[in-house]
């Protein structure tokens, strides 16, 4: 009874090792690659050459690597195979298509905060629209370094350049980036009045000029974590007139400001697709300081934290909850128009309430989206785009529903405002689409406090 009992054992002791025997990654391979380099590949994965990987999770660390790869946005496609196997050492053989890098893209676009606010409230001016071109390259040198340059004429005119080598040194840890712009313009907001800008227009002068230049340096110790920090300057010249509708735009109705502002932020990155995560979280925290002591007399200190948290309840559905908090911790001298801009601009908003603006010291929001996936897969764009590796289209469509609030807190022009200083709700329904991993548009009809009912549109273009 003994030995048989021993025999079971040593049965089951060696049915456990079979199951987790690990083998020796040998090599890794790459396949497709034209313009990336391979070693900004390797970076991406979670295991390199020497490594030892158990057989049995094979499955689970390819889809993990290769949703690692998509998510740089360099590939289209991405595959993991087992190449050449020799005892207790394996090849992993990975098969990359490689996207579109290079985008010279001519436009015409609103000069307003966001669509939305150009076609309804300035009526679709067309007086009121840009022309340039971007330059937009993702991968200039093979690096996964962005290039842009951007060159506008029209309503606004504006010149901007910017570059980023991500990862530099042995280890490629660290990284840098700088960027340079110049804009001008003869129409300006000078100042917010009951949750509307309002504007000062000359046809003889530019009524604002602007200037900035930054350089950052970057710290990207693995896959997920980033910081940045970065030395911006920036200066702003103003005609006389608006100085004199707005005495604090640059505050004590100068028509001047310099200043040197430093910048410092954190980042981990956790979701399972950066462009439009279904699964996963992300954390942004940074700090800013505008007046360094060294020009001028700009004095302003804020924190901001923003997170999202992306929660999958079953194959198809899936929730989004995305927040952010501002906090100003100098506000009795530093009421400066540009600085303290809170919902209404670019990303910042509140749905429901994109024909509004609300300034203020403080601010906050949290947006919550539950969506289903109506389609997931490819669709043959050969008839539309003449790019042999973009006519397989990849295209996801989700339904949706949403719920928002927000807050901002504005000490110094509550007076004016119908919406600073109470709570903002917005509700409602919309679908999105997202392509080629890297394009999302949303379309959605939204409800806010005031029962105010509308149709908006909103882009994420990736860049």
């Amino acid at each position: 009874m003994r030995y048989c009992l021993l025999l079971i054992f040593c049965l089951i002791c060696t049915f456990s090792l079979a199951q987790h025997k690990s083998v020796t990654v040998k090599k890794i391979r790459t396949e497709g690659l034209k313009k990336t380099k391979e070693r900004i590949v390797l970076r991406q994965l979670d295991f390199k050459v020497g490594d030892s990987l158990a057989i049995d999770e094979f499955a689970l660390v390819f889809e993990r690597n290769q949703q690692y790869l998509l998510n740089t946005r360099l590939f289209l496609d991405a595959e993991m195979n087992v190449g050449e196997w020799e005892g207790d050492s394996v090849e992993i053989v990975i098969n990359l298509k490689e996207n579109w890098y290079l985008y010279p893209i001519p436009f015409v676009e609103y000069a307003d905060r966001n669509f939305n606010a150009w076609w309804v409230e300035q009526n679709r001016a067309l007086n009121r629209l840009n022309i340039g071109a971007i330059l937009y390259h993702e991968n200039f040198t093979g690096n996964a370094d962005p290039l842009q340059i951007e060159v506008q004429l029209g309503y606004e005119q504006e010149f901007e350049v910017e570059y980023t080598r991500p990862f530099i040194g042995e280890k490629q840890q660290f990284g840098t980036s700088f960027g340079v712009q110049y804009a001008r313009r003869r129409e300006t907001p000078y100042a917010t009045i009951r949750d509307s800008l309002f504007f000062h227009r000359s046809d003889e002068e530019h009524t604002l000029q602007q200037f900035s230049a930054r350089c950052s340096l970057l710290f990207q110790p693995d896959l997920f974590q980033k910081q940045t920090l970065s030395l911006g300057f920036y200066n702003y010249g103003i005609a006389d007139t608006i100085a004199v509708l707005n005495p604090d735009f640059l505050l004590d109705g100068k028509t001047e400001q310099n200043y040197f502002s430093l910048f410092y932020q954190y980042e981990i990155d956790k979701r399972n697709f950066r462009t439009y995560a279904t699964d996963g979280w992300k954390l942004l925290a940074w700090v800013q300081k505008d007046g360094l002591g060294l020009l001028g007399n700009v004095n302003n200190l804020f924190v901001d934290v923003a997170f999202a948290k992306y929660q999958p309840l079953n194959e198809k559905l899936s929730l989004e909850m995305l927040s952010r908090v501002h906090k100003s911790f100098i506000q009795k001298n530093s009421p400066y128009y540009q600085l303290r801009r809170a919902i209404g601009y670019q990303e910042n908003y509140v749905r429901g309430y994109e024909y509004y603006v609300v300034d203020g010291q403080d601010f906050g929001y949290l947006k919550n989206s539950l969506r289903y996936s109506l389609f997931d897969g490819e669709v043959d764009a050969t008839r539309y785009v003449p790019i042999n590796r973009m006519q397989a289209m990849p295209l996801k469509i989700y339904s949706k529903t949403h719920f928002d609030i927000g807050y901002v807190v504005d000490p110094f022009d509550a007076s004016t405002s119908q919406l600073a200083n109470d709570w903002l709700v917005g509700f409602g329904v919309g679908v999105d689409f997202v392509l080629y991993q890297n394009f999302v548009f949303q379309l959605e009809y939204s409800v806010n406090h005031l029962w105010e009912k509308d149709v908006y549109l909103h882009f994420n273009l990736g860049f």
